[in-house]
Parts: structure tokens; C-alpha cells; sequence
């Protein structure tokens, strides 16, 4: 059975490129109502609107969701998909850098997630969505801010699920796995290299993309997943078991 979204109002923040995109683009044929943002404006055709947001602005998240509420009427999803993830190693990492990362990666997430949840508790439902990240599993040297920040959301997840689900909200957190994206394309130039180590780790060897991880979205933000809240789900090839 195809998962449909058909006139539901969701925002995604990151969709400039990547998942964000993907997850964009998916729902739109879905027949979702979407909302683009990113730092930068995106420009992605058939969208119900692409608009500017830096998550890490708690005042911006408040004036997108109003916002939205004013031309859609309401908000049934939110993906809090935005994320910075530079590598550094931990002695070189300033306290800006660490207030960089936590800022877009978990301050971000909370700033919509507390925005977007004022509409929909008084709506009696909707569907928020936070996308973690495998590497808090595994750990990766070079990424304790950003694994530090990607973990913090799984708390954020358990304890909103609780403080929500009366009101009818749901709240879940994705956590994916190596998806070929520019942002990784730019990280790991070798990717015959990335790839050969993926297919020795992963149980599906194959390379994941932001379409195939798309459908996983798109069901945790439908009504098929109306009795899903509190949980993170790894959609990675079984890169790792969670």
C-alpha cells in the first residue's frame, strides 16, 4: 500500500539539499503540503512554499510556524532534519565550535519542535520528527560535538512523546545510517574507498540514498503510524542493530 500524505501540511528544515531534499521532494509526491526551509532559501519546484529559516534563531522558529499556521491553516508534520557536521578533532574544538554544532543539531530541533507542538497540541494531533544519526552507535573521533548533540535528541524524543501524547502528538526520532549525500561527497572525496568499507559493515551492502530512506519518513509522519511515539528507528542497512 503507497503511504500517502495527500493535503498534509509539513514543514522540513534542511531541504536545501542531502535527505532534507529528498525527504522534500518524496513528500510532495505524496501529495503533502510542503514547507522547504533552510538557512538559505531552497529551490525546490512543487513545494507549497520554500522559505529561509536558521534553526538555531529560537525567535525564527516561532515567526516560520506562525507563519506557516497563517497561510496552511495548520501544521500536521515537522521534520527536524537541519544539521552541521564538521570534523574536528576534540582538542581543537573551541567553545564556539561546540555551541555551533549542539546549536543547529539539537538547540534547532527543540526550537521547532517547541514551536510547532503549540499548533498542534491545540489541534489535537501532528507528527514531529527528529533525525539522530548512527554514529552516536558507533562513536566517530572526530564528531563529539555532533554525536554529543545527535544523542541528546533521543532523550528530547522519549521525554516529548510523554508531554505530548496526550495531546495527540506523536514524536519519533529517524536515525540514519551513511546516505550519499552531497554533504558526504564533500566529506569523503574517495568514495570507492567509502563504499567498499560500507559493503563489508552493512548487512545490505548496496549504497543508501535519500530516496530510499524517504518512505521511512513519509511513514512516521502518516496516519499508518498513528500508534508509533517515543521510538528511534534505524534505517541504515543494517549498518548497525539499535
Amino acid at each position: 500500500m503507497s503511504i500517502s500524505l495527500k493535503d498534509r501540511v509539513c514543514i522540513i528544515t534542511g531541504a536545501g539539499r542531502g535527505i532534507g531534499a529528498g525527504i522534500a521532494q518524496g513528500f510532495t509526491k505524496r501529495g503533502a503540503v510542503v514547507i522547504a526551509t533552510d538557512r538559505d532559501t531552497p529551490t525546490l519546484e512543487g513545494v507549497a512554499a520554500n522559505m529561509t529559516w536558521d534553526v538555531s534563531d529560537p525567535a525564527a522558529a516561532e515567526a516560520v510556524v506562525a507563519d506557516v499556521v497563517k497561510q496552511f491553516g495548520r501544521v500536521d508534520a515537522f521534520v527536524a532534519n537541519a544539521g552541521i557536521y564538521p570534523q574536528q578533532p576534540w582538542q581543537d574544538v573551541s567553545q564556539e565550535d561546540w555551541r555551533n554544532v549542539v546549536g543547529v543539531n539539537l538547540d534547532g530541533a527543540w526550537y521547532g519542535a517547541q514551536a510547532v507542538a503549540k499548533p498542534m497540541t491545540a489541534a489535537g494531533y501532528g507528527k514531529i520528527v527528529f533525525v539522530s544519526s548512527v554514529e552516536i552507535l558507533i562513536g566517530v573521533a572526530h564528531h563529539a560535538h555532533y554525536s554529543s548533540a545527535k544523542a541528546g535528541l533521543v532523550g528530547l524524543t522519549r521525554s516529548l512523546s510523554r508531554a505530548l501524547g496526550p495531546a495527540g502528538v506523536r514524536v519519533n526520532t529517524l536515525m540514519p545510517g551513511a546516505v550519499l549525500t552531497e554533504g558526504e561527497l564533500e566529506q569523503f572525496p574517495d568514495q570507492a574507498a567509502a563504499a567498499k568499507l560500507l559493503a563489508e559493515r552493512q548487512c545490505l551492502p548496496h549504497r543508501l540514498l535519500p530516496e530510499g530512506i524517504e518512505p521511512t519518513f513519509a511513514f512516521l509522519c502518516a496516519q499508518e503510524s498513528d500508534a508509533i511515539t517515543g521510538q528511534v528507528l534505524n534505517v541504515d542497512h543494517g549498518l548497525v542493530h539499535y
